[in-house]
């Protein structure tokens, strides 16, 4: 009996196994994944841990508070708002931000290609935002623990992701932009939007550069008091720190120098400036802070109008300069507008945030955005139209019709007649040479002559017959393609002539 059943397992089929599935990633994927992921973010942690290391040690601090104060630059440089000793601290330094989100779009630029597949450039964009945000969780939880021995509490959770994500999601895009932009970016966008790029970062530059230059000239008309704030570090270890953070605030200061610029205010907790008044009050004690005026506004003010003029003179000539006409040459125009507009109301929502007992320090968003889109889309227009009216637009100009290429070699007067393979077998019967008669023969032989064009006729009767039949056989196309071959009379006649004409060596000798 057992051995029965013995032999009913061995006969029974074995259930074929599963197919294995394909791996999610691949090795090198893998890789891919986790450089993009997690390696900026951690060059960055071993920086800010590099300065908050130095701080310390050359304030003679304790290290009980390392992690916490690492956590807290984390934060800082994504622009999560923290809680220190029971003071907000919502504006931050825009700096380390700008040079972090340059960090992040070289890197995944570097990393994709024009020929990298949709899987990948997402693979891509969501490393480099998921590993930051898990190290992110980390920071949360460093601070929680950190706030037992430090002043420092831990941030908003969502608050720190939502940011986070913003900073290192921008970034992605933008690198993926850079290094797809000739093939998937720009494949499928108009003319005039590709060729737009250009003159709105030259324009977004002026402005920039223009902010830039209002800052350094009122650094300048004020620096008694730049001296008297500096000073206030006691010694050089607290001059340099005030000379480095008003160093990282600068793209700030520079903001809100754009504002002003442009139309709209700055707030520096009860301090107001705008063209057309100024409020004062007290301030933080920041080198770079001495830009602010002491006094009411002044007439002279109004020369920093010539800053967004001037960018929207150059983006409106630039748009004329590249595109085919003028309707395309202001769509280009607004478009350019729009991007600059939008990507200085984004800076002005991060630069801006509370500063303790001062107050809220920021810009007018919404006036900043619209009064730096109507600037450059206004003027620019007019710009535009101006230069397409005086011929400066890329209008292509009409092609003359080419001349027929002259060659050395001599042209025919008639071109050889063509005739179909059918019939050069019949003309291919007798040579060429033989179909004449010598003089000799035909005047000794008068009687062979007559007969013979007597046979030549009835010849030329026949075959013109049979030639005729072969036409009317032949298509419309090949009687259109073949002109010179089509008359069969005058074929038939050279062809029987050359068939029945007497050679010399077929003529009786007297």
């Amino acid at each position: 009996m057992s051995a029965l059943l013995n032999d009913e397992k061995r006969r029974a089929p074995r259930t074929p196994r599963a197919p294995k599935r394909a791996p999610l990633l691949t090795p090198e994927e893998s890789r891919l994944v986790v450089r993009i992921g997690f390696r900026k973010p951690g060059v960055l942690i071993a920086a800010i841990a590099a300065v908050v290391l130095i701080t310390l040690v050359s304030a003679n601090s304790e290290l009980t508070g390392t992690f916490g104060a690492i956590a807290g630059m984390w934060f800082a440089v994504h622009q999560v708002p923290m809680t220190i000793g029971g003071t907000a601290l919502g504006v931050l330094p825009l700096l380390p931000t700008l040079v972090l989100m340059t960090t992040v779009a070289r890197g995944v630029a570097a990393a994709v290609d024009e020929s990298s597949s949709r899987r990948t450039l997402s693979m891509i964009g969501g490393a480099a935002v998921l590993g930051p945000v898990s190290v992110t969780a980390v920071a949360l939880a460093v601070a929680a623990d950190a706030s037992r021995t430090i002043g420092l509490s831990s941030p908003n959770a969502l608050l720190a992701f939502v940011w986070v994500a913003a900073v290192h999601g921008i970034a992605a895009g933008i690198g993926i932009a850079m290094g797809t932009w000739h093939l998937d970016v720009t494949g499928a966008l108009p003319e005039w939007v590709r060729s737009t790029l250009r003159p709105m970062l030259r324009a977004a530059m002026v402005l920039v550069a223009g902010a830039a230059g209002i800052v350094l000239a009122s650094m300048l008309a004020s620096w008694s008091t730049t001296e008297m704030l500096l000073t206030a570090g006691n010694g050089f270890v607290g001059v340099l720190g005030l000379t480095i953070l008003s160093i990282l605030y600068l793209p700030n200061v520079v903001l809100g120098a754009l504002a002003v610029a442009v139309g709209s205010e700055a707030h520096v907790g009860d301090v107001v400036v705008s063209f057309f008044a100024t409020t004062g009050g007290p301030v933080p004690p920041l080198p770079v802070l001495s830009v602010l005026p002491e006094g009411p506004a002044q007439s002279i003010w109004f020369l920093m109008l010539v800053v967004p003029l001037t960018a929207g003179i150059l983006l409106g000539r630039d748009c004329a300069h590249r595109t085919v006409d003028l309707h395309y040459a202001l769509s280009s125009v607004w478009l350019g507008s729009a991007v600059v507009g939008v990507a200085t109301l984004l800076l002005g929502v991060a630069a801006g945030g509370s500063l303790g007992t001062f107050g809220t320090v920021q810009v007018t968003v919404w006036s900043l955005g619209l009064l730096t889109f109507a600037w450059l889309a206004v003027v620019g227009s007019m710009s535009a139209a101006i230069t397409a009216w005086r011929g400066g637009s890329k209008q292509p100009a009409v092609d003359a019709e080419p001349e027929p290429a002259r060659t050395d070699e001599p042209v025919a007067a008639i071109a050889a007649p063509v005739v179909h393979e059918e019939r050069a077998v019949d003309a291919e019967v007798v040579a060429e040479a033989d179909a004449i008669p010598s003089k000799d023969t035909a005047s000794s032989n008068d009687t062979a002559s007559s007969q013979d064009e007597e046979n030549v006729v009835e010849a030329e009767v026949v075959e013109a017959e049979v030639f005729e039949e072969r036409a009317a056989e032949e298509t419309p196309e090949q009687a259109s393609e073949d002109p010179v071959a089509a008359d069969p009379e005058v074929v038939e006649a050279e062809t029987t002539e050359d068939v029945d004409a007497p050679s010399s060596s077929d003529v009786p000798e007297k």
